[in-house]
């Protein structure tokens, strides 16, 4: 796919990106940004002692509560978790029915494999499907669905079973997509706030990211996830919640190799997002809407901190989703979530012919 009219100079975001914009240099808005925040990322020796602090126990029943999705990244924080760090940890899985054979095989074997207690967490299925609905009628995106879905599970899990912190391992390239100092991210107040020896109440913190999630979805759907699906962190009080990757490095090749090392993972399928049963048609529905490579702004991430070259970024998102498949994952979707396909895809085209 082409990067559309201006490009920033450094990266690859161009003009697509919502809330982009270009110093007097052309270096956009979300490089600046990082640049003021280098400092702390890359200081390893802060960010493990940092890390450190937060595993303090203070005899809780679990050490660690973690989003466990079968994936490579959350199977090696994982195994680091119980094999470096040697704490005692409850994974736990967002069914959230488009869970795929292949990940349960992987989540079954692996917390078996590395002795952890674990459990299959569902929602109310009335909440799911017009969650779907509404996230993909209003914004056409089944991924922001998820996100807010799964924050929520993983906000009230460590309440839940009594876990001192709550931990998930999402890599940097997907925490830090949408940075940016004078961009209103929902998720980006538990970046800065993880960076700080000491952080704001995740009591204070949860609050004001549940008033921002219903300025984005429909109000009463928000009132309904607050009641079921956040009721023991709002009843007990949140425990902090934090990224592995905000204060590890993260190598791909480095995590694949561990895995395949040390462990029965392997990739199978394919390398990433292997659990999602509709992961190519949301793929192929955010590309159509955004005329470029939705992964666009992770791929600028990696090249402002300097893990692949502009030249390599650019090759990778020329990838096209399997157009045949996409449809039919899309049509899986609309079916479930009982959305028109054709309104859909006729939307779709709407946002992919209008100008930026």
């Amino acid at each position: 796919m082409r990067i559309n009219n201006q490009t920033c100079k450094r990266c690859i975001n161009d003009k697509t990106v919502k809330h982009i914009a270009f110093d007097k240099n052309g270096v956009c808005n979300f490089c600046n940004s990082y640049d003021r925040i280098a400092d702390k990322l890359e200081n390893r020796q802060y960010l493990e002692r940092l890390f450190l602090s937060k595993l303090k126990n203070h005899t809780h029943t679990y050490d660690v509560a973690l989003g466990f999705s079968g994936g490579k990244d959350s199977t090696y924080v994982l195994y680091q978790l119980v094999h470096d760090y040697k704490l005692k940890v409850i994974a736990y899985t967002l069914d959230n029915g488009f869970l795929s054979e292949e990940a349960k095989t992987k989540i079954n074997q692996l917390v078996k494999e590395l002795g952890v207690e674990h459990e299959y967490v569902t929602c109310d299925m009335e909440i799911l499907k017009e969650m779907y609905k509404v996230m993909v009628q209003k914004y056409l995106s089944p991924c922001i669905a998820c996100s807010f879905l799964g924050y929520a599970v993983m906000l009230n899990y460590a309440t839940k079973v009594d876990a001192a912190i709550g931990i998930h391992g999402r890599s940097r390239a997907q925490m830090f997509r949408n940075y940016a100092e004078d961009v209103d991210d929902v998720f980006k107040p538990f970046i800065l706030e993880g960076l700080k020896e000491e952080p704001r109440s995740m009591n204070e913190l949860v609050h004001d990211v549940i008033l921002k999630i219903k300025g984005l979805v429909d109000a009463r759907l928000a009132e309904r996830i607050e009641k079921n699906l956040l009721n023991d962190g709002l009843q007990y009080g949140f425990r902090e919640f934090v990224s592995y990757f905000l204060y590890h490095p993260y190598d791909k090749e480095e995590i694949i190799k561990t895995l395949v090392t040390n462990t029965s993972w392997r990739v199978e399928s394919e390398e990433e997002h292997f659990d999602c049963l509709i992961h190519h048609g949301a793929l192929y529905l955010k590309d159509q809407i955004a005329r470029r490579s939705h992964l666009l702004p992770e791929y600028s991430f990696l090249i402002r901190s300097g893990q692949i070259t502009r030249e390599e970024a650019i090759r990778a998102i020329s990838y096209t989703h399997p157009k045949k498949q996409a449809k039919l994952e899309l049509r899986k979707l609309c079916h479930y979530a009982n959305i028109s396909y054709r309104r859909v895809m006729l939307k779709a085209g709407i946002y992919k012919r209008r100008w930026w």
